[in-house]
């Protein structure tokens, strides 16, 4: 009887065992010539899901039983369909497949006597169609398997000697090592703009020390936006004819529908732009594949797509990512795949059927009917035959009829991303993977697998004695050091940061020390709660400062608030126009101080209320004592023959006078206006995205007590993008003062520059000094920034993959009271990115406000 158990157990065993294997169809994919076609597509289209070969080409997927449909891709060669049937549970059926390269049509064509290019057609009716594709899919649910690999290829002699090492022994990172990370993924997406994303399982072969919850995301770009990862401008966007220009390759044809490929090359090199190939089909204006990739000062990258038909929806079924880096010393390579694995979609209604966009100039007359008709009802007039431009009014009356739905469904936000990771992720069998990765792994990854895996297990008490000992403990030599203690897991909890000591030099004080401590509370990623104080020590003056301050943040960041007391120094300027480092510098060098300080007493309230994604009511309320400081030291350490000159600047319209010590109570109330922002969600936090919309700012200022005024501060900015033309950043400040500063503390500063350093602030003047034209009369400022694609150097390609970026700024202030109303002006021309972060500039200042005729200025990132 033990023996008829154990045989029926060990029969049991083996047919468990076999199964794992059966109803799997697997194979090698290569191309006519022989050669391997690494991450080919494979689509089981009755069953809705596919994988991907691996890097040797070799694939395999579970099907079932029964008779199936898989259908194998490859860019730029032709799709084959098989029909294979398994019979039974133990089938197993071997399924080499050869792909032939496409045969294109390269015939020229000539549309109705048009002279010119055929893709111009196609790619103005495909960017028209954009807009449409964004709006097909009510919902979507996909399954996707993740793939990233990368390796470090090269590391310089420099980079080795400054911490390769280092990086080798305490990180792991082995030049020549490849690194893999897997991930399956759930997508979740309901429109308008609502995904959710959640990691059933994870893993790589990462070492220990940077294993430590990487997860990957599925692949979620979409080349119907007219932007790409934020920066990057699509080839299918509103503007790509500005940027882009398009070269007919040919067609096919492939199940009755027609594919053209359409070269893409960008009218000129810059690293926001692509080149390659587009594969469209024709009618539909739809993305079938693309071969796309660009450039930048720190490498290059590729990325393809794939996509399938599904419901009469072209949907992307594969991402091939790749990026060649060479920067700061290191060139490496990475690889992020994402397979779509299975896919159930539900196609909005009003777009089930495709408009058929005529050519205006084949069928002028019938192009002017469609134009003149009115649109009565939008959503059924988009399966009729419309212009592009009729296509862009119906789908805007359609956004309008949608636009209280959309708001309702999303809770007044555009965006709304969730991300989160399955507590088990870490921990799912090997037979898992098995069944849900139907990727062949290659034998250097089952390598790198076990390696990593021996090296999880051995370290396990390591980890958890680490795990311990991670905790931040005290020392008594991080009272001189200083250290952040962090207590926060997944950014809530506590944390406690102890600054290192702060030095530095000027004239009112000498050598100063300073410090800081802050105690932070997180109650959730946007929602915290902040305690600390900083202290100062003059040696000079012999003289002891410090204040202390609370600091809340709350209610889905709609609301801020602050509290603060103490005594302090502060620059009269309080946008601090120099830094207290490079101060530091041409202080005790060259014994020139530019710092102008004065010590304020006060007790200060600061309150914060966003209404809306447009508007944020500001206040802020202080009562203050306030004293300008008297120079303690008379040189540098260097050219002690120079003295430095007084802390108090003189100034055109207050003299050189110290105003006397007072106490002032002072308050502000204002308004930011932002009308084209919204509301974004990610991960549960709330943000503001204004994107490229204007900003504008109203703030009413009021001081009494011994010292009075009276103003208004009305400031617009804005940063447009010109697409082809580069950038343009614009500031204006408009001031008006009701009732004039009695003290030059209350005077508007402006971010003049007595040096010839320059930071990256925008709001700057390069040549005009820190406090001569400091006013209380009424005035205008702007500050504006054009950055273009082409100018001088950048015309050399090479030049712009480098970094190499030029730029031309305009500087004004006009004064419109008191005895000089002239304006004074700045012509600058820079040039950026040489050595990856430096700067040059050229100002010449227009006028006769300051002596400088032309001024060479180095610019820093910061």
């Amino acid at each position: 009887m033990k023996s008829i158990k154990l045989l029926f157990t060990l029969s049991f065993i083996f047919l468990f065992a076999s199964s794992l294997q059966a109803q799997q169809i697997h194979g090698t994919i290569r191309n006519k010539q022989g050669e391997l076609m690494p991450f080919a597509t494979v689509w089981v289209s009755n069953q809705n899901k596919g994988t991907t070969a691996n890097e040797d080409g070799k694939y395999s997927i579970k099907t079932g039983v029964g008779k199936h449909n898989l259908v194998f891709r490859f860019l730029g060669h032709s799709p084959k369909t098989y029909t294979v049937e398994l019979e039974s549970a133990s089938s197993d059926k071997l399924l080499d497949v050869v792909l032939e390269e496409q045969s294109v049509n390269l015939a020229e064509v000539n549309v109705g006597g048009l002279k010119e290019d055929p893709a111009i057609g196609i790619m103005r009716r495909m960017i028209a169609m954009a807009p449409f594709h964004l709006k097909e899919l009510d919902s979507y649910e996909a399954k996707a398997y993740v793939k990233g690999s990368g390796k470090v290829t090269e590391v310089s002699s420099l980079v080795k000697m400054l911490g390769g090492k280092k990086i080798e022994k305490e990180m792991g990172v082995k030049v020549g090592s490849t690194y893999l990370l897997e991930g399956i993924n759930q997508v979740t997406y309901q429109k308008p703009n609502r995904l959710q994303e959640k990691v059933i399982s994870n893993r790589n072969n990462l070492p220990p020390a940077l294993n430590q919850g990487l997860n990957l995301r599925v692949t979620q770009t979409n080349f119907y936006r007219p932007k790409v990862w934020g920066s990057l401008w699509s080839p299918l966007g509103p503007q790509a004819f500005q940027l882009y220009k398009f070269a007919y390759l040919g067609g096919f044809t492939q199940d009755g529908m027609t594919i053209s490929k359409i070269q893409v090359q960008p009218k000129a090199s810059y690293d926001d732009l692509f080149e390659g190939t587009l594969q469209v089909v024709e009618d539909t204006w739809s993305i079938y594949s693309f071969q796309l990739r660009f450039k930048d000062s720190n490498g290059s990258y590729g990325f393809t797509q794939q996509n399938a038909l599904f419901q009469g929806v072209w949907m992307p079924i594969q991402y091939d990512s790749h990026v060649n880096f060479d920067a700061f010393g290191i060139k490496a390579n990475f690889r992020y795949i994402t397979q779509i694995k299975q896919y159930q979609i539900k196609v909005n209604p009003a777009f089930v059927v495709k408009p058929a966009l005529i050519e205006e100039r084949l069928n002028k007359e019938l192009a002017k009917e469609i134009n003149k008709e009115k649109v009565k009802d939008p959503k059924n007039a988009l399966g009729k035959e419309l212009t592009r431009k009729k296509l862009k009014e119906v789908l805007k009356k359609v956004d309008k009829l949608e636009k209280k739905e959309n708001l309702a469904k999303m809770d007044g936000l555009t965006s709304d991303y969730t991300f989160e990771v399955d507590s088990m992720s870490r921990n799912k069998s090997e037979s898992f993977w098995e069944e849900e990765r139907q990727v062949p792994l290659t034998e250097s990854e089952k390598v790198g697998y076990k390696e990593a895996d021996s090296l999880w297990i051995a370290g396990a008490d390591k980890r958890r004695k680490d795990s311990i000992n991670a905790l931040p403990k005290f020392h008594f030599g991080q009272l001189y050091t200083g250290k952040f203690y962090n207590y926060e897991k997944n950014s809530i909890g506590k944390s406690l940061n102890l600054s290192g000591f702060g030095a530095g030099f000027n004239a009112v004080d000498g050598l100063y020390l300073d410090r800081s401590l802050t105690y932070r509370n997180r109650f959730g990623r946007n929602n915290y709660l902040a305690l600390g104080g900083n202290i100062r020590y003059a040696f000079a003056r012999h003289f002891w400062n410090g204040d202390v301050f609370l600091e809340r943040n709350f209610d889905e960041n709609r609301q801020y608030f602050k509290a603060e007391a103490g005594s302090n120094v502060f620059q009269m300027n309080r946008s601090n126009p120099i830094s207290s480092f490079l101060n530091s510098l041409y202080a005790l060098i060259l014994s020139e101080n530019y710092v102008k300080l004065f010590q304020k007493n006060y007790v200060n309230f600061n309150y914060q209320y966003q209404f809306t994604p447009s508007l944020r009511f500001l206040s802020m309320m202080e009562y203050r004592n306030r004293e300008i400081l008297t120079n303690s030291v008379n040189h540098g350490i260097l050219n002690q023959d120079k003295h430095f000159e007084a802390n108090m600047p003189i100034n055109e319209a207050w003299g050189n006078q110290i105003p006397k010590r007072g106490n002032q109570l002072a308050g502000s109330l204002g308004f930011r206006w932002q009308p084209k922002a919204s509301w974004n969600r990610y991960n549960g936090v709330r943000r503001i995205n204004n994107g490229e919309g204007p900003t504008f700012t109203l703030i009413y200022a009021v001081g009494t007590g011994d010292d009075q005024f009276q103003r208004i501060n009305l400031e617009y900015s804005q940063f447009v993008n010109l697409a082809r033309l580069g950038t343009l950043n614009l500031q204006m400040t408009y001031v008006n003062y009701f009732q004039r500063a009695t003290n030059f503390l209350d005077y508007t500063h402006f971010n003049g520059n007595q040096t010839n350093f320059i930071s990256a602030n925008e709001q700057s003047f390069r040549a005009l000094p820190y406090y001569a034209f400091s006013t209380t009369d009424n005035h205008l400022k702007m500050h504006a920034k054009w950055e273009p694609r082409k100018l001088l150097f950048s015309q050399w390609n090479l030049l712009t993959q480098y970094g190499i970026r030029e730029y031309v700024v305009y500087n004004r202030l006009q004064m419109l009271q008191g005895a000089n109303q002239s304006a004074y002006q700045e012509l600058v021309y820079g040039v950026s990115g040489i050595g990856k972060f430096l700067g040059v500039e050229l100002a010449y200042p227009v006028g006769n406000w300051v002596p400088e005729r032309f001024k060479l200025l180095l610019r820093f990132p910061f």
